[in-house]
């Protein structure tokens, strides 16, 4: 039964590959199936694949995973990538109108890739430092909280300049900042605090007030807090925002605000979206067609096993879309890798305003990566509600590894 429906599959892959009986011939080779695997010299994370099946007039097609797509082949060479270490089965079909073959191989990946960030490391997202003397994507819902001096610097929190809650009730002022932030990949989120008066600071990432972390600040000093959220973020759970409040009358000051998570990369980059796991995750595009596809061309920009496709029939009328507030005042860049079937350009829309926008041109046929640079172009005083990517080709695009910087 198994053997029939890859014999079915292929014979589907043919017909759309062009292959028809009146293109066949009597005296057709049946196929079989062959190839090697083996690592990059460069970095063997890469497996570099020779296909070498024989027959006449053959196609072939791959998985890179036992669960994974069928990604159409070449007749020669093929590279794919494993960026973690583990055991993956590769499978080649080839088949032509005769019949059909297959074959497997295990591959054994020894390491992470040494090129990535280390997973637990110290990559982070500063939240906030506050010596720009601005309060950023901090409020407190109407209430008190501004930008001072230090009370008193030291060697835990040598800053200048930090973040001040005034409250004449415990809890009755926050600091918050309303942005969807935290993911199922967060490890932990660090804070420097100062308390006037000995009590607790709590942190609150859920809507529900009745959860939340707490830890002791003794009085007059600052300490450095580490709030463990490895395994707590519950992916089926709404995280509205990063809200500390503090337990006692009178002031307060937070400063140096961290957020670590496994999908943040080096420098302090967010990723928002690499879509291995086959998700759209976060991203939509108000009800048309986005969807996770195979690489539709591997190559040495992007090597990722899939990415996030857009069909339009007309320019700018599809978009990939992350709604929330994720871009701040602190703002630095945006990557993205891109993938155009036709020459066009790429806009990033972050204002609610669509005349507003960044464009960058993208060349066809391949992946390229943009940078959008957004140092200095954040005003605070305005709403940046969503990160929108939009392509004015008509046809297929493609978008991997959206990656979010600050300064």
């Amino acid at each position: 039964m198994k053997n029939k429906f890859i014999y079915i599959y292929l014979l589907g892959l043919l017909s759309v590959w062009g292959c028809t009986s009146e293109d066949s011939s009597p005296m057709e080779e049946l196929p079989k199936a062959a190839f090697t695997a083996t690592p990059s010299d460069e970095n063997p994370n890469y497996i570099v694949l020779d296909n070498q099946s024989t027959g006449t007039s053959i196609m072939s097609s791959w998985k890179f995973k036992e669960d994974g797509p069928f990604v159409r082949g070449s007749q020669g060479m093929d590279t794919t990538y494993y960026p973690n270490e583990g055991t993956y089965k590769i499978t080649l079909y080839t088949g032509n109108n005769a019949g059909v073959d297959t074959v497997s191989q295990d591959i054994v990946i020894e390491q992470r890739d040494p090129d990535l960030p280390p997973i637990g490391g110290d990559a982070f997202l500063l939240l906030g430092d506050f010596e720009d003397g601005n309060v950023g994507d901090w409020n407190a819902w109407g209430q008190d909280v501004s930008v001072v001096s230090n009370p008193g610097a030291s060697a835990a929190n040598p800053s200048d300049l930090v973040l001040k809650m005034t409250q004449t009730e415990p809890w009755q002022n926050s600091a918050v900042r309303s942005i969807p932030q935290v993911t199922p990949f967060a490890t932990k989120i660090v804070v420097d605090v100062y308390f006037e008066v000995a009590g607790e600071l709590k942190l609150q990432i859920e809507s529900d007030f009745n959860t939340g972390y707490f830890q002791a600040v003794p009085a007059g000093e600052w300490v450095t807090l580490e709030y463990n959220l490895e395994g707590e973020v519950d992916p089926a759970k709404e995280y509205p925002w990063i809200l500390f409040q503090g337990n006692t009358a009178g002031s307060y000051y937070i400063d140096n605000i961290k957020y670590y998570a496994l999908d943040i990369g080096g420098n302090n980059g967010t990723v928002y979206g690499d879509f291995e796991d086959e998700q759209v995750g976060d991203w939509n595009a108000w009800d048309q067609a986005v969807s996770v596809a195979a690489n539709p061309a591997a190559d040495a920009v992007n090597s990722s096993n899939f990415a996030l496709m857009m069909t339009q029939a007309d320019p700018f009328s599809a978009s990939a879309v992350r709604n929330g507030q994720i871009v701040g005042v602190a703002a630095d860049k945006i990557t993205v890798d891109v993938y155009f079937e036709q020459a066009g350009s790429l806009k990033l829309q972050l204002e609610s305003d669509f005349d507003t926008g960044y464009f960058l041109d993208v060349e066809p046929g391949k992946w390229v990566t943009l940078e959008y640079d957004l140092n200095g172009q954040i005003d605070g005083s305005k709403e940046y509600p969503w990160v929108v990517i939009q392509g004015n080709t008509a046809g297929n695009y493609y978008v991997d590894n959206i990656t979010y910087y600050e300064q």
